[in-house]
């Protein structure tokens, strides 16, 4: 079996993260920031769901051969996204009276594409 090169990989997860955000303004969320990279880690996407600030991770799978896209966020996976979201919130300035940790799945076949929304898929802490 032949694997995808990094490049298409990563523009693949690019697109992934655009309909993702994508997604998030069409039901009201405010984006404020994708990709965002620090020592710690990676968030895809930093949002508002009214005054709860979410941090979001994008999956992407092209097939469930490797299980759901939700599967694919380890335990060190959120351990990487708490710590970079910690970093997000020092370097902010702002308070926040909630936040809340979310998954959105894509499953991107030929045919279409399936865009799955888990809120609170993980525990703050």
């Amino acid at each position: 079996m032949k694997r995808a090169s990094s490049t298409s990989t990563t523009e693949a997860g690019s697109a992934a993260e655009r309909a993702a955000a994508s997604f998030l303004r069409e039901r009201g969320y405010h984006v404020l920031e994708r990709n965002f990279r620090c020592r710690g880690g990676e968030i895809d996407i930093v949002a508002l769901d009214g005054s709860t600030l979410v941090f979001v991770e994008v999956k992407l799978r092209r097939t469930l051969a490797r299980g759901a896209p939700i599967e694919a966020v380890t335990a060190l996976k959120q351990t990487r996204v708490r710590r970079a979201a910690q970093t997000y919130l020092a370097f902010s300035g702002r308070v926040f009276e909630r936040i809340r940790f979310d998954v959105i799945s894509v499953l991107r076949t030929s045919a279409r594409t399936e865009i799955t929304h888990l809120k609170a898929a993980f525990a703050t802490g």
